[in-house]
């Protein structure tokens, strides 16, 4: 079974992004946080030990503190501040850096739900193939009345007259004929769904005349005008017929095929009668 991927909601997208990133983010952020501790712990015992020894004929050498030397006080005493912090740090900078991944493949997937679809506008959307997960949908059988509620009886009548019946005429015991048209599901051994009348309604409620699941409950009508097959869709925004969408009304012909919702068939219509209404 075919199916047309034609929008993507891109809030949708935002916020699958942004999901994606804060879980995408959140342990390189964890690393990135541990190694920068890591330094910086480094640097400032580096610094603690920045002395430069001079040999002299003395006993002893000379000892130059090079930190207290060079303007690297203040250096050295925000490496302190920030090796003092320990793990806030490393928490700091994890969610520093999973946050900005959050931004980015959100705002991502926000602009690449935009650019799909406007190319869907233009060139219909990608098509996909389901294969063993959805099955064709069958024709539901209406469901029965509820019984009626026991009234009284009504009081006996007078019988009726005796009526002579009327002969039957010669067409009564011919066979039916074919049916004018009819829907075939894809798929081998696909089930037959005959087009009765002039109208022929398809939808999910219980009055239509197809009852199809996963339709919307007045989905669309099939009419016979003046000869042929229009189907005119009756705002589902979910019928196409040769993956073209049906905005408003679509004339069927015998061989095109029809996709209601994600159920596909193939359209018969007997060229060789005038489509009689079957009774």
């Amino acid at each position: 079974m075919r199916y047309a991927i034609r929008r993507i909601s891109p809030l949708g997208a935002l916020l699958y992004g942004l999901l994606l990133g804060l879980g995408a983010w959140i342990v390189p952020g964890a690393l990135l946080g541990w190694l920068a501790r890591a330094a910086i712990l480094r640097a400032r015992e580096w610094l603690d030990g920045f002395q430069l020894a001079l040999p002299l004929p003395l006993p002893g050498d000379v000892t130059i503190d090079l930190t207290g030397a060079l303007p690297l006080a203040d250096t050295q005493a925000r490496l302190a501040a920030l090796a003092a912090q320990e793990w806030a740090l490393v928490i700091a900078i994890a969610l520093g850096t999973a946050a900005a991944g959050m931004l980015l493949t959100g705002l991502a997937a926000f602009l690449g739900a935009l650019v799909y679809n406007l190319f869907a506008a233009v060139l219909g959307g990608v098509e996909v193939t389901l294969n063993g997960l959805d099955v064709a949908p069958r024709a539901v059988p209406k469901s029965a009345p509820p019984p009626p509620r026991p009234v009284a009886a009504p009081p006996p009548r007078p019988a009726p007259a005796p009526i002579t019946p009327r002969p039957k005429p010669e067409t009564a015991g011919a066979p039916r004929p074919a049916p004018a048209a009819w829907l075939v599901a894809a798929g081998d051994g696909g089930e037959r769904l005959i087009l009765r009348g002039d109208v022929t309604r398809i939808g999910s409620a219980p009055e239509n005349d197809l009852v199809l699941p996963g339709l919307a409950p007045q989905h669309a009508e099939i009419r016979r005008e003046s000869g042929r097959y229009l189907i005119y869709d009756l705002g589902s925004r979910r019928t196409w017929v040769n993956d073209v969408q049906v905005a408003a009304v679509h004339m069927l012909k015998d061989g095109f095929r029809l996709q209601l919702g994600q159920a596909e068939y193939a359209v018969h219509i007997a060229m060789n009668q005038t489509p009689t209404e079957e009774r």
